[in-house]
């Protein structure tokens, strides 16, 4: 049971810790872009994107996320993010010039034109799959719902438990206090005994 309840709250803590991950970038990113009337968000070196289409595919997938480290070198056949009047693109680079790049997405037929250097914001240097489906299924209104009272029923099944663990445990050590004292005056008796009896065979 005890194996049982900490496998279970492991569980729920990891979930909790990623939706709390999910929510916090996407309110970060909301405040960043909404609030703040920012391009792109920045944090740490870093910035992040969820893919919008499947030209990168098989490689990058559709409502992926793409990490990518801002201003970071890039060569031949690195994933690089540029911005492109406005809308940012992440695709492989095919070819490097003096001052400008060609890229092309996995998935197209032809290369794109070619851009700016400046116009590259950075390397991709992480893919996290399926974002965007994990971000809605997490952040929906009906799981969130669900969560909440799972882990309030769990942790007070979990709290009842190892209150009664403890009240057992208090119990034991309570009976073995009492037989303490009820043996040790036995025992006294005994020896108090065994000395008269030596005593008196000394004696005859």
């Amino acid at each position: 049971m005890r194996t049982m309840d900490k496998i279970g709250q492991v569980m729920i803590n990891l979930l909790i810790g990623l939706i709390i991950i999910v929510a916090a970038f996407t309110l970060y990113s909301y405040v960043a872009l909404e609030v703040l009337d920012k391009d792109y968000v920045s944090l740490f070196g870093y910035t992040y994107f969820e893919v919008a289409s499947g030209s990168m595919t098989p490689t990058i997938n559709k409502e992926d996320m793409v990490i990518v480290k801002l201003n970071s070198d890039y060569k031949q056949e690195d994933i690089v993010t540029y911005n492109l009047n406005g809308d940012f693109i992440t695709h492989r680079v095919k070819r490097i010039d003096t001052s400008t790049v060609t890229t092309k997405g996995d998935a197209n037929n032809t290369k794109d034109a070619p851009i700016s250097k400046d116009s590259i914001l950075g390397k991709v240097v992480c893919i996290i799959p399926n974002f965007g489906i994990w971000k809605r299924v997490l952040l929906s209104p009906r799981v969130l719902i669900l969560l909440i009272i799972t882990f309030t029923l769990f942790s007070f099944t979990f709290s009842y438990n190892t209150k009664a663990k403890r009240k057992k445990l208090k119990r034991q050590r309570e009976k073995k206090q009492l037989e303490k004292q009820i043996i040790t005056p036995i025992k006294i008796n005994e020896e108090v005994e065994q000395k008269k009896e030596i005593k008196k065979d000394k004696e005859e």
